[in-house]
């Protein structure tokens, strides 16, 4: 494909930092299970934004973008098979950047005769889908997929919403669970087993930089964040006494994420990075405004923390 087509496809993430995917009224959420991905109405939420990342892929010598969620994790897919007929249609998913190139990861947009919508395409040839209705008996919410079908009309057509940059956000709300107030003397053990995870977190130094062999790991229980970072603190040298961002990292080449929400609610392991305030690498993470309206103009960008 001709590089200025797809430099011209591309245009509706350049200089973009952060976009909601909509379908309809229903935005691509990233499930509070951490993996799965899933379509919801509210806007107004750190899940619904994703992190825009422009990369080329050398395999297909296109222009595509990275979506990061709000758990450090890819917008993508399973892997495609070597026969794509016998699977038309794979849930789409929450991937962790464990390896220097995954194609069901990377998308680019093609333009539709439908005025301000796009097809999004990984580089496995495959279309993100939305599934507003479940077709199966059990109940469950909407979610989203992929397909290498393109004769899906609106279901694979989605407005791409600018998300301008906004300020350092909040530190979440801590919350007990119902079974927590209502028996206290059980739940303790009870939450220790349901929710109980290993973390595996690394200090960097004054310039934001890390040893890939400087990784420790603690278990933590629950799915705070403001506990997690009070409990990481802990777990360092007296004279480290500073304020922290706690960011998550999904994969050795995933780009590190500012934790604005609390925790997923799985038990899988994650990879959490500790910058001091201090730090001049502090200064080149961003956050959404995910209060701003639909289609804000999004402010000049500036260089990201580069993935590891």
């Amino acid at each position: 494909m001709d590089q200025q087509l797809q430099q011209q496809e591309m245009a509706v993430f350049q200089g973009v930092d952060f976009v909601r995917l909509r379908s309809g009224r229903l935005y691509a959420h990233a499930a509070e299970d951490g993996r799965s991905v899933c379509l919801d109405p509210r806007r107004e939420s750190h899940n619904a934004v994703w992190a825009v990342t422009p990369r080329f892929c050398p395999t297909t010598a296109t222009y595509c973008v990275l979506l990061r969620g709000a758990y450090g994790r890819y917008l993508g897919a399973p892997d495609a098979t070597a026969r794509p007929c016998s699977s038309p249609c794979r849930a789409a998913e929450q991937r962790d950047f464990d390896r220097p190139e995954i194609l069901a990861i990377l998308w680019r947009t093609v333009p539709t005769s439908r005025q301000g919508t796009f097809l999004l395409k990984d580089a496995s040839e495959r279309y993100l889908r939305a599934n507003p209705r479940c077709l199966c008996l059990l109940s469950c919410r909407p979610g989203v997929s992929v397909s290498t079908c393109r004769g899906l009309g609106k279901a694979i057509q989605w407005t791409v919403e600018t998300v301008p940059r906004g300020g350092r956000p909040d530190n979440p709300i801590a919350r007990d669970s119902l079974f927590a107030r209502v028996c206290p003397p059980l739940s303790r053990l009870c939450v220790r087993w349901f929710s109980e995870r290993e973390i595996r977190y690394v200090d960097t130094d004054g310039t934001g930089a890390f040893s890939e062999d400087n990784w420790l790991s603690t278990r933590y229980t629950g799915r705070t964040m403001t506990n997690l970072k009070r409990h990481l603190v802990n777990l360092l040298p007296p004279d480290l006494i500073a304020q922290y961002t706690l960011c998550v990292r999904a994969g050795r080449y995933g780009q590190p994420t500012p934790l604005a929400i609390n925790l997923p609610r799985s038990r899988e392991r994650l990879d959490i990075m500790l910058f001091q305030y201090a730090v001049s690498a502090v200064d080149l993470f961003i956050y959404p405004d995910v209060n701003a309206v639909a289609g804000a103009e999004a402010p000049a960008r500036d260089e990201p923390v580069p993935d590891e």
